[in-house]
């Protein structure tokens, strides 16, 4: 039955840490349903849901043993969805994708392909209207899948900055080697919608994909190789610009760093649109003004959560600490340069994402 065989990769993809999109009893989502039959054929789901959960590799002849049919055969169509970018892994070997890649297939490039509009439609349903976005962002309990990555040039001189705490030394120090760009999927999407709010001020850009993530987006031509200092330098000009640096709620380990606006993202929208407060884990800064402040407003304009408000009593903006999470962009547009991120400590990373994403496992199933 063609059903069965999307249901039965449903139920392997919400072994996942993250889960799958489902319906109030716990059954399939429908529209998640038929973002996968887009995803992949009639036969390649009939071959894929004999496969492990996400990331969890088999070898070719695992996958051809346990589905009955020829080796030769299911090389071919293993290698064939790895390039359309529905598998990870290389030749031989194979993993059904974690959640980010499967719910962005079709939004990685800039061109619009057949179906593009069509997922991101789905997408609209299971992600936004059914509120799945909640355990995208983090699991049932609230920790968090992100945590923000201010800029160094934000933080004041003399604040205490722990290693990865601040993107330079991040991405200088404890970020893979392997560093790729890849276009930003949320706001790739919403610029094939023709809805994208952000279009006259920030480009589409690219996320800084790192380890095998970069080596399995730059195989695919959907990522470009850049050096650290690049990657360095990449990350302060978006920061410029207003967008949000995210990665993984961990200090090793990491897969991604995200450049982020709050009317686009799939994690930062949880904090500007759909009250998950939850959404990311705040760093440990928050922005404060001395006396030379000039009440210009900009970095109150400029802050995408609303958590900074001018003090006329005061003469400088405040902060409400409940909303800001400490990502500094608003410091970048002081043109007293008297903002700057201060020590304010309230969240605790996990030191490996493999932790993070044990725990994350964990609680999603309790």
């Amino acid at each position: 039955m063609i059903e069965s065989a999307y249901i039965n990769l449903w139920k392997k993809l919400n072994e996942g840490p993250q889960t799958a999109p489902a319906d109030a009893e716990g059954n399939p989502q429908p529209s998640f349903i038929k973002h996968l039959e887009l995803c992949y054929s009639t036969e390649e789901a009939e071959l894929l849901q004999h496969m492990e959960r996400p990331l969890r590799f088999m070898s070719t002849r695992e996958v051809a043993d346990r589905a009955g049919r020829p080796l030769e055969e299911v090389e071919v169509i293993l290698e064939n969805i790895r390039k359309k970018n529905g598998l990870v892994g290389m030749p031989g070997i194979y993993s059904l994708p974690p959640m980010p890649i499967i719910f962005n297939i079709h939004q990685f490039y800039p061109e619009v392909k057949p179906d593009d509009l069509k997922a991101a439609q789905l997408y609209q349903d299971y992600f936004i209207q059914d509120k799945f976005y909640r355990y995208y962002e983090g699991s049932m309990k609230g920790t968090p899948v992100f945590r923000t990555i201010p800029v160094e040039m934000a933080i004041g001189a003399e604040q205490r900055v722990l290693p990865a705490e601040e993107a330079h030394d991040f991405i200088l120090n404890h970020a893979p080697e392997e560093l790729a760009l890849v276009p930003c999927p949320c706001r790739t999407r919403t610029e094939k919608m023709g809805i994208r709010e952000c279009k006259d001020k920030n480009p589409v850009a690219s996320c800084i994909m790192m380890g095998p993530v970069a080596f399995h987006f730059e195989m695919l031509n959907l990522g470009k190789r850049v050096t650290r200092q690049e990657a360095v330098e990449y990350f302060d000009k978006m920061q410029e610009l207003g967008l949000v640096g995210q990665t993984d709620n961990a200090l090793t380990g990491n897969s991604i760093i995200c450049m982020c606006c709050g009317c686009c993202c799939s994690q930062l929208r949880g904090r500007t649109r759909w009250g998950n407060m939850s959404a990311i884990l705040p760093s440990n800064f928050i922005p404060v003004a001395g006396d030379d402040c000039i009440q210009c407003e900009l970095c109150t304009e400029r802050c995408p959560f609303g958590a900074l408000t001018m003090d006329d009593e005061a003469g400088r903006p405040v902060v409400a600490p409940d909303k800001c999470i400490g990502c500094g962009v608003c410091v970048l547009t002081c043109p007293e340069e008297t903002l700057k991120l201060v020590r304010h400590e309230r969240s605790t990373p996990f030191n490996t994402a493999k932790e993070m994403i044990k725990t994350i496992a964990l609680e999603n199933r309790e």
